[in-house]
């Protein structure tokens, strides 16, 4: 199904479902879910505060976990997320040089780098960092995130609407359905055999 539709539908919980998978080192498309996110508040399916607040929680609770579980864990912890990164043999030559060079700051840009998004809050975690001063910089980090690509989805949201993402907020005939035109054939097939459909656009 559609991102843009599933997002419509269940917009809240998806963005922070997968935000969090994110954070947590799973590779799950968070910043295209922020955008389809953002796209939704434009239409009005969604709101802002809403979506942003699941989105910086979510956040925060997977980098905390990731934070714990690398003070405790060490190099095993980050071997093994570099293991599952989409660049295992520079994940933590990256990460560990992007520490070094801008210190605690990373923490704030990390998530717009790939590889040292996932590493950034577990090697705090090693590098034993104060957990209240790690929380300070990873909500910046977070918030700068989140704010940005749900501003990209707002902002693109006639754009996408023409690859596929329908207008919640156009009228609707009661009792009528929609049909993502992406995913027709799909739609197609739940649709009853048994009854008379009446086609009409929006």
């Amino acid at each position: 199904m559609n991102l843009f539709l599933l997002m419509a539908r269940h917009g809240y919980a998806l963005t922070f479902s997968l935000l969090l998978a994110e954070a947590i080192g799973l590779p799950f498309p968070a910043a295209i879910a922020l955008v389809a996110a953002g796209a939704a508040v434009a239409a009005h399916t969604l709101w802002g505060p809403y979506v942003l607040l699941a989105a910086v929680t979510a956040l925060l609770l997977g980098d905390t976990v990731q934070f714990w579980l690398g003070r405790y864990m060490g190099w095993l912890l980050l071997g093994f997320l570099c293991r599952v990164s989409i660049n295992p043999e520079t994940c933590i030559l990256r990460s560990a040089e992007s520490f070094y060079k801008r210190g605690k700051v990373t923490l704030v840009i990390a998530k717009f780098i790939p590889g040292v998004n996932t590493m950034a809050a577990p090697l705090a975690g090693s590098m034993k960092m104060r957990f209240w001063q790690f929380l300070r910089l990873d909500f910046a980090g977070a918030l700068v995130y989140a704010t940005t690509y749900l501003a990209v989805g707002y902002l693109s949201r006639d754009f996408l609407k023409a690859i596929g993402y329908y207008d919640s907020g156009a009228a609707r005939i009661k009792g009528s359905i929609r049909i993502e035109p992406n995913n027709l054939e799909e739609e197609l097939k739940n649709l009853s055999r048994d009854k008379d459909i009446y086609l009409y656009c929006t």
